[in-house]
């Protein structure tokens, strides 16, 4: 044999040991559970009464899907809005017809909840005359 063809045969042997290495490490990683989302919403006034009728949606780019994903959060009970969400970063926002829109983002993390409490404010477009 000459010396290239064993150089050819080494560097084969080395790149097949390599890609065996990555499949049973990638074989072992568990898929990442979903967390959930709680969005806390108050109307601001004194007695932090729970908002209701409020529209809120969680968008970002979701990696084990490989794609853009958006999420709307469904009330749970009054004031509370909640979603399952796989791990990614999500723009959340927050609207209501007459208070100001709100945005935050947020990192979900796999099986971990998050949540954002906020009041909402009064539109100046509303109040003015």
């Amino acid at each position: 044999m000459n010396i290239l063809s064993i150089r050819s045969l080494n560097v084969l042997v080395l790149l097949l040991a390599l890609l065996s290495m990555q499949t049973a490490v990638g074989a072992n990683r568990q898929p990442e559970k979903d967390g959930t989302l709680a969005v806390n919403v108050t109307w601001g006034d004194v007695d932090n009464t729970p908002a209701n009728d409020v529209y809120i949606e969680a968008h970002g780019w979701v990696p084990k899907d490989r794609s853009e994903k958006s999420f709307v959060l469904k009330s749970s009970k009054a004031g509370r809005y909640e979603a399952s969400l796989p791990p990614a970063v999500y723009d959340v926002f927050v609207s209501e017809g007459t208070s100001e829109p709100r945005c935050r983002r947020i990192r979900m993390r796999g099986g971990i909840p998050s949540t954002w409490t906020l009041k909402l404010e009064i539109d100046e477009v509303y109040t003015q005359k």
